[in-house]
Protein backbone atom coordinates (compact mmCIF):
# COMPACT_ATOMS: atom_id res chain seq x y z
CA UNK A 1 0.00 0.00 0.00
CA UNK A 2 3.09 2.27 0.64
CA UNK A 3 4.24 1.57 -2.70
CA UNK A 4 0.91 2.50 -4.14
CA UNK A 5 0.82 6.03 -2.54
CA UNK A 6 4.21 6.95 -3.58
CA UNK A 7 3.62 5.66 -6.85
CA UNK A 8 -0.04 7.69 -7.43
CA UNK A 9 1.74 10.96 -5.72
CA UNK A 10 4.93 10.68 -8.17
CA UNK A 11 2.28 9.83 -11.22
CA UNK A 12 0.02 12.82 -9.54
CA UNK A 13 3.46 15.11 -10.00
CA UNK A 14 4.33 14.35 -13.34
CA UNK A 15 1.12 15.32 -14.67
CA UNK A 16 0.69 19.09 -11.96
CA UNK A 17 4.46 19.25 -13.39
CA UNK A 18 3.16 19.32 -16.99
CA UNK A 19 0.94 22.18 -16.08
CA UNK A 20 3.31 24.05 -13.97
CA UNK A 21 5.47 24.24 -17.27
CA UNK A 22 2.29 25.79 -19.02
CA UNK A 23 2.16 28.12 -16.05
CA UNK A 24 5.85 29.19 -15.95
CA UNK A 25 5.65 29.79 -19.75
CA UNK A 26 2.30 31.73 -20.01
CA UNK A 27 2.14 33.93 -16.47
CA UNK A 28 4.82 36.04 -17.52
CA UNK A 29 3.54 36.94 -20.57
CA UNK A 30 0.01 37.49 -18.71
CA UNK A 31 -1.53 34.30 -20.91
CA UNK A 32 -4.75 32.92 -18.99
CA UNK A 33 -3.43 28.97 -17.74
CA UNK A 34 -6.76 27.48 -17.47
CA UNK A 35 -8.20 28.81 -21.24
CA UNK A 36 -6.92 27.64 -24.65
CA UNK A 37 -4.93 24.44 -25.77
CA UNK A 38 -1.32 24.30 -25.22
CA UNK A 39 0.31 25.20 -28.10
CA UNK A 40 4.39 24.88 -29.48
CA UNK A 41 5.98 28.31 -28.22
CA UNK A 42 7.78 28.19 -31.90
CA UNK A 43 5.14 27.32 -34.68
CA UNK A 44 1.95 27.98 -32.08
CA UNK A 45 0.63 24.46 -33.60
CA UNK A 46 -2.02 22.79 -31.18
CA UNK A 47 -0.39 20.38 -29.32
CA UNK A 48 -2.20 16.85 -29.58
CA UNK A 49 -2.88 14.43 -26.38
CA UNK A 50 0.05 12.60 -27.59
CA UNK A 51 2.19 15.19 -27.46
CA UNK A 52 1.01 16.14 -23.99
CA UNK A 53 2.18 12.71 -21.75
CA UNK A 54 4.27 13.98 -19.18
CA UNK A 55 8.31 12.92 -20.29
CA UNK A 56 7.13 10.14 -22.41
CA UNK A 57 6.09 13.10 -25.42
CA UNK A 58 9.20 14.40 -24.72
CA UNK A 59 11.47 11.45 -25.06
CA UNK A 60 9.75 10.29 -27.81
CA UNK A 61 10.01 12.91 -30.35
CA UNK A 62 13.44 13.28 -29.47
CA UNK A 63 13.29 16.42 -27.87
CA UNK A 64 11.47 18.20 -30.67
CA UNK A 65 8.55 19.81 -31.82
CA UNK A 66 6.14 16.94 -34.05
CA UNK A 67 5.23 20.07 -36.12
CA UNK A 68 7.81 22.19 -37.15
CA UNK A 69 10.90 19.94 -35.60
CA UNK A 70 12.26 23.01 -33.69
CA UNK A 71 14.24 21.78 -30.41
CA UNK A 72 12.10 21.67 -27.27
CA UNK A 73 13.84 22.51 -24.36
CA UNK A 74 15.05 19.39 -21.85
CA UNK A 75 13.39 21.62 -19.10
CA UNK A 76 10.42 20.76 -19.84
CA UNK A 77 10.82 16.87 -18.95
CA UNK A 78 12.85 18.09 -15.68
CA UNK A 79 10.43 19.82 -14.22
CA UNK A 80 7.83 17.01 -14.74
CA UNK A 81 10.26 14.58 -13.16
CA UNK A 82 11.15 16.83 -10.52
CA UNK A 83 7.55 17.54 -9.28
CA UNK A 84 6.89 13.76 -9.51
CA UNK A 85 9.89 13.20 -7.51
CA UNK A 86 8.49 15.90 -5.05
CA UNK A 87 5.32 14.45 -4.88
CA UNK A 88 6.78 12.00 -3.75
CA UNK A 89 9.00 12.79 -1.18
CA UNK A 90 5.68 14.22 0.43
CA UNK A 91 3.64 10.93 0.17
CA UNK A 92 6.67 9.49 1.92
CA UNK A 93 6.91 11.69 4.82
CA UNK A 94 3.18 13.11 5.50
CA UNK A 95 1.30 9.72 4.31
CA UNK A 96 -2.45 9.98 1.92
CA UNK A 97 -2.61 13.22 4.44
CA UNK A 98 -4.63 16.38 3.76
CA UNK A 99 -1.07 18.14 5.26
CA UNK A 100 0.61 16.55 2.23
CA UNK A 101 -1.56 17.57 -0.46
CA UNK A 102 -1.00 21.11 0.74
CA UNK A 103 2.44 20.73 1.09
CA UNK A 104 2.60 19.14 -3.04
CA UNK A 105 0.68 22.41 -3.73
CA UNK A 106 2.79 24.87 -1.87
CA UNK A 107 5.99 22.79 -3.91
CA UNK A 108 4.35 23.35 -6.80
CA UNK A 109 4.07 27.63 -6.18
CA UNK A 110 7.74 27.29 -5.30
CA UNK A 111 8.71 25.50 -9.02
CA UNK A 112 6.70 28.05 -10.55
CA UNK A 113 8.52 31.03 -8.79
CA UNK A 114 11.95 29.81 -9.42
CA UNK A 115 11.36 29.25 -13.00
CA UNK A 116 10.02 32.60 -13.45
CA UNK A 117 12.26 34.49 -11.30
CA UNK A 118 15.01 32.58 -13.45
CA UNK A 119 13.37 33.99 -16.50
CA UNK A 120 12.63 37.15 -15.98
CA UNK A 121 14.05 38.77 -12.78
CA UNK A 122 10.07 38.93 -11.01
CA UNK A 123 7.61 36.90 -9.32
CA UNK A 124 4.05 37.24 -9.90
CA UNK A 125 2.04 38.71 -6.78
CA UNK A 126 -0.65 36.00 -7.30
CA UNK A 127 1.76 33.11 -6.48
CA UNK A 128 2.28 35.17 -3.18
CA UNK A 129 -1.74 34.99 -3.19
CA UNK A 130 -1.55 31.38 -3.54
CA UNK A 131 0.58 30.28 -0.64
CA UNK A 132 -1.77 32.29 1.74
CA UNK A 133 -4.41 30.27 0.74
CA UNK A 134 -2.89 27.53 1.88
CA UNK A 135 -1.49 29.28 4.59
CA UNK A 136 -5.25 29.75 5.64
CA UNK A 137 -6.17 26.12 5.16
CA UNK A 138 -3.48 24.76 6.88
CA UNK A 139 -4.20 26.89 9.85
CA UNK A 140 -7.77 26.01 9.89
CA UNK A 141 -6.61 22.34 10.26
CA UNK A 142 -4.23 23.66 13.25
CA UNK A 143 -5.39 26.86 15.22
CA UNK A 144 -3.39 26.82 18.29
CA UNK A 145 -0.45 27.41 15.58
CA UNK A 146 -1.10 30.91 15.05
CA UNK A 147 1.24 32.43 16.87
CA UNK A 148 3.95 30.67 15.09
CA UNK A 149 2.57 31.72 11.74
CA UNK A 150 2.20 35.08 12.48
CA UNK A 151 5.75 35.37 14.12
CA UNK A 152 7.13 33.52 10.54
CA UNK A 153 5.05 35.35 8.51
CA UNK A 154 6.86 38.83 9.73
CA UNK A 155 10.59 37.01 11.01
CA UNK A 156 12.20 36.94 7.60
CA UNK A 157 9.60 39.26 5.42
CA UNK A 158 10.44 42.62 7.51
CA UNK A 159 14.40 42.58 7.27
CA UNK A 160 13.15 41.59 3.80
CA UNK A 161 10.82 44.85 3.40
CA UNK A 162 13.93 47.02 5.24
CA UNK A 163 16.65 45.69 2.27
CA UNK A 164 13.70 46.34 -0.43
CA UNK A 165 13.38 50.07 0.32
CA UNK A 166 17.31 50.36 0.02
CA UNK A 167 16.70 48.58 -3.22
CA UNK A 168 18.89 45.46 -2.14
CA UNK A 169 16.27 43.23 -2.36
CA UNK A 170 13.28 42.40 -4.75
CA UNK A 171 9.32 43.04 -3.62
CA UNK A 172 8.37 39.62 -4.76
CA UNK A 173 10.81 38.44 -2.52
CA UNK A 174 9.73 39.93 0.36
CA UNK A 175 5.97 39.11 -0.27
CA UNK A 176 6.96 35.14 -0.76
CA UNK A 177 8.62 35.10 2.73
CA UNK A 178 5.75 36.36 4.33
CA UNK A 179 3.29 34.34 2.79
CA UNK A 180 5.66 31.19 3.24
CA UNK A 181 6.36 32.09 7.32
CA UNK A 182 3.04 32.24 7.75
CA UNK A 183 2.23 28.88 5.93
CA UNK A 184 5.17 27.39 7.64
CA UNK A 185 5.87 28.88 10.90
CA UNK A 186 8.64 30.79 12.74
CA UNK A 187 11.21 27.57 12.69
CA UNK A 188 10.39 26.42 9.37
CA UNK A 189 10.71 29.44 7.81
CA UNK A 190 13.88 30.48 9.46
CA UNK A 191 15.76 27.18 8.90
CA UNK A 192 14.84 28.04 4.93
CA UNK A 193 16.06 31.38 5.05
CA UNK A 194 19.73 29.73 6.19
CA UNK A 195 19.33 27.17 3.56
CA UNK A 196 18.60 29.63 0.83
CA UNK A 197 21.56 31.95 1.96
CA UNK A 198 24.28 29.51 2.38
CA UNK A 199 23.21 27.79 -1.21
CA UNK A 200 22.90 31.45 -2.39
CA UNK A 201 26.25 32.34 -1.42
CA UNK A 202 27.92 29.43 -2.70
CA UNK A 203 26.34 29.71 -5.98
CA UNK A 204 27.21 33.48 -6.61
CA UNK A 205 30.85 32.37 -5.47
CA UNK A 206 30.81 29.58 -7.78
CA UNK A 207 29.84 32.14 -10.85
CA UNK A 208 32.05 35.10 -10.03
CA UNK A 209 35.04 32.25 -9.74
CA UNK A 210 33.59 31.20 -13.51
CA UNK A 211 33.54 34.96 -13.92
CA UNK A 212 30.01 34.42 -15.27
CA UNK A 213 29.14 37.12 -12.98
CA UNK A 214 30.46 40.08 -11.00
CA UNK A 215 29.66 41.40 -7.74
CA UNK A 216 27.45 44.08 -9.51
CA UNK A 217 25.39 41.91 -11.26
CA UNK A 218 21.84 41.04 -9.98
CA UNK A 219 21.41 37.64 -9.05
CA UNK A 220 17.68 35.92 -8.75
CA UNK A 221 17.49 35.21 -4.82
CA UNK A 222 13.67 33.54 -5.81
CA UNK A 223 15.54 30.27 -7.02
CA UNK A 224 17.40 29.85 -3.70
CA UNK A 225 14.49 30.94 -1.91
CA UNK A 226 12.36 28.22 -3.54
CA UNK A 227 15.27 25.70 -2.68
CA UNK A 228 15.60 26.89 0.90
CA UNK A 229 11.84 26.34 1.50
CA UNK A 230 11.48 22.77 -0.65
CA UNK A 231 14.16 21.75 1.85
CA UNK A 232 12.48 22.98 4.64
CA UNK A 233 9.01 21.47 4.41
CA UNK A 234 10.91 17.79 3.48
CA UNK A 235 13.65 17.76 6.05
CA UNK A 236 13.44 21.01 7.79
CA UNK A 237 12.42 19.91 11.01
CA UNK A 238 14.81 17.01 11.42
CA UNK A 239 17.92 19.41 10.80
CA UNK A 240 16.22 21.38 13.88
CA UNK A 241 16.44 18.21 16.12
CA UNK A 242 19.81 17.75 14.52
CA UNK A 243 20.76 21.50 15.13
CA UNK A 244 19.33 21.30 19.48
CA UNK A 245 20.48 18.21 19.92
CA UNK A 246 24.58 19.90 19.17
CA UNK A 247 23.78 21.39 22.67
Amino acid sequence: MEWFILLFFFLLGLVIGSYLNVAIYRLPLHLSTAKGRSFCPRCHHTLSALDLIPVFSWLGLRGKCRYCHAPISPRYPLIESLTGILYALCGFYYGATLTAVLHCLFLSILIVIAMIDLDTMEIPDRLSVFILILAVIALALEPSSIPSRILGALIISVPFWILSRLNAMGGGDVKIMCAAGFYLGAPLVLTAFVLSSFIGAIAALYLMICKKKDRKSEIPFGPFLAIGLTLSVLWGNALIQAYLALF
